[in-house]
């Protein structure tokens, strides 16, 4: 039977997401998260962040129609309250000496945190740490923040699309694509448990004339360092000589089975040195996902494959290929448990 890894797939819960952009909320909410196809609350206590099913247990009333008291999210159709841990600590039609029935608790987010501006869930215990980035906090990179989208395409199927080399030639000849530079040279991809990493050198349009919209262009060579940590987050270190480094950050929101959430993040040499702004970098990086969004959302299914006999590969996928690996690692943890 042929396996296939979407955005509902149990396997992600064991793992980290980014489920809100801190500059997109207003408010301490809680604000309606939707996540591996289920309805969350996500709201600021005093405590912290807190993350709990959307449904309170009593009627079913959606906790996002309610309010933060202090350190609990308070139902606004019988004033329950819940705590950060899911616990109900507050019954107020029964008053405040009678027994909490059991059944009055939530399940809260095993892990919540802040990092990188966004808020990061894991619904069950996390197998790793959220991706790291050690540009984040250095003084000699500026900071470009890509509006929060919302693709239609699986997760999985856009990790794939920001791994693949391939593409660039034919997907990008708006942007970066060079025609004159198809073939993939042979490299090596490295694992490391639930990541992978590979280094490409391929020639590239250069960015200032391909921002431009003219129709002739330079080409350079330029090296790539890639790195990918499950499920499904991607980042791409950019060496441009004399003209800097460049990161870029792909983190990935699985919300249900059609759509995904795409946080991107822009650290790059040459906006803390002046060369460029981080409003060209927005507008350039926005054509080039321009690009790929137009051809992902057009793919029928939204999942991955993880069976290889549905999909015919070559040498030069190589990273994606590793990617097939690591989501069929993560369907097997759960096909034990059940």
């Amino acid at each position: 039977m042929a396996r296939w890894f979407d955005n509902v797939h149990p396997g992600l819960r064991q793992f980290w997401h980014p489920v809100a952009a801190v500059r997109d909320l207003v408010g301490a909410g809680p604000h309606p998260i939707r996540l591996i196809g289920d309805h969350y609350a996500l709201a600021r206590l005093e405590t912290g962040w807190a993350l709990l099913p959307a449904a309170c247990p009593h009627r079913l009333a959606p906790l996002t129609a309610g309010t933060v008291d202090g350190n609990c999210i308070r139902c606004a159709y019988h004033g329950w309250g819940f705590d950060a841990d899911g616990r109900c600590i507050d019954i107020p039609a029964i008053g405040p000496d009678a027994t909490i029935p059991p059944t009055a608790h939530l399940q809260s987010a095993a892990g919540i945190a802040e990092r990188y501006g966004l808020v990061w869930v894991s619904l069950d215990e996390p197998l790793t740490a959220i991706p790291a980035d050690p540009e984040w906090d250095m003084d000699g990179f500026g900071r470009a923040d890509m509006p929060t989208q919302t693709w239609r395409a699986s997760a999985a199927q856009m990790a794939d699309n920001f791994l693949d080399v391939a593409h660039f030639p034919f997907t990008h000849m708006g942007t970066i694509g060079d025609p004159d530079d198809t073939v993939v040279d042979a490299y090596e991809v490295e694992r490391d448990g639930w990541s992978f990493s590979s280094v490409h050198r391929h020639s590239s349009k250069i960015l200032t004339d391909a921002a431009s919209g003219t129709s002739d262009f330079e080409t350079f060579e330029r090296t790539m360092a890639f790195r990918c940590d499950a499920p499904h987050h991607v980042r791409l270190q950019i060496e441009y000589g004399a003209a800097g480094v460049l990161v870029l950050m792909f983190f990935h929101q699985p919300v249900d089975a059609e759509t995904t959430k795409l946080f991107s993040l822009i650290l790059a040499e040459n906006i803390a040195n002046g060369q460029m702004t981080a409003q060209q970098h927005l507008e350039f990086q926005s054509e080039v996902g321009r690009e790929d969004r137009e051809l992902l959302e057009q793919l029928v299914v939204k999942a991955v494959p993880i069976d290889p006999g549905i999909e015919t590969h070559t040498r030069a996928d190589r990273s994606t290929v590793e990617l097939r690996r690591i989501l069929a690692d993560i369907a097997a943890l759960t096909e034990e448990i059940m």
